[in-house]
């Protein structure tokens, strides 16, 4: 798969330079996509159409929670803040807190009343019950700094051996298996995913809320050492992008 993904992208840099405003509408339906589909998945009640008119207009949804309202536009925001610095700066945990302190930028406490730190790891163990109906327990709160510095080690020693696709699903996949922070990992481990990816010139592979059950059961596979089902799927939402982005541009160049 990766060879069809790396022709389709050949075939969208041969189109560059891009049509300025097609690439801003489309970077705009990545934008509301991604930030709908990744709140959904954890719980966000708000449609994909009240994101759209949320992010766009800034005018509130009637029935919405603030919180909900607060995780949207916070998404949006780090999507805006991670497209600039693929520019100048790499996956560093200084980085990956940055995102989280941004993910809960205003937002107080957690589900039962629990404050949250934005940007501090956890300071208690987390586990979660699993698709298979496993209880499956994360890395020990005292060993997260020392499991996350470990998880760059990787990163840096892995991404000039491995095609990115391959790299992107993979950190992914070991950083919900740290859990570091007490709320938000998957929108975190979501967020690095896609800045590997589109620091490689890729578009974002954004996980569909429809597609969860076979999001969650591939990563309970990958906890068993088993990531061939998990790089798959992300390799598939990557191809869907870049198969939306040359049909688009397709469309333009038939009426040009």
């Amino acid at each position: 798969m990766f060879m069809k993904i790396d022709n389709l992208k050949k075939v969208l840099e041969a189109e560059r330079p891009l049509y300025p405003e097609l690439m801003a509408t489309i970077a705009q339906k990545f934008r509301e996509d991604w930030t709908y589909n990744t709140n959904a998945i954890e719980g966000n009640t708000m449609t994909l159409q009240e994101t759209a008119f949320f992010l766009r207009e800034g005018l509130t949804v009637k029935g919405r929670t603030l919180k909900e309202h607060l995780e949207m536009i916070n998404h949006a925001e780090a999507v805006d803040f991670l497209k600039d610095a693929i520019k100048h700066r790499d996956l560093t945990e200084g980085l990956i807190k940055e995102f989280h302190a941004m993910l809960f930028s205003g937002i107080k406490t957690l589900a039962g009343g629990v404050p949250v730190i934005p940007g501090a790891y956890k300071t208690k163990d987390n586990h979660v019950l699993t698709a298979s109906g496993i209880i499956h327990h994360y890395a020990p709160a005292t060993q997260v700094s020392a499991e996350m510095e470990n998880l760059i080690n990787w990163y840096n020693d892995s991404k000039l051996k491995m095609h990115p696709i391959e790299l992107a699903a993979l950190f992914h996949h070991r950083f919900v298996a740290i859990h570091p922070f007490p709320d938000g990992n998957g929108r975190v481990s979501r967020l690095c995913m896609n800045y590997i990816l589109m620091k490689n010139g890729y578009p974002p592979a954004i996980i569909r809320k429809e597609n969860r059950w076979d999001y969650y059961t591939a990563l309970e596979e990958a906890d068993n050492n088993k990531t061939e089902a998990f790089v798959q799927l992300v390799a598939a939402e990557v191809k869907q992008s870049l198969e939306l982005m040359i049909t688009e541009i397709e469309k333009v160049k038939r009426v040009n």
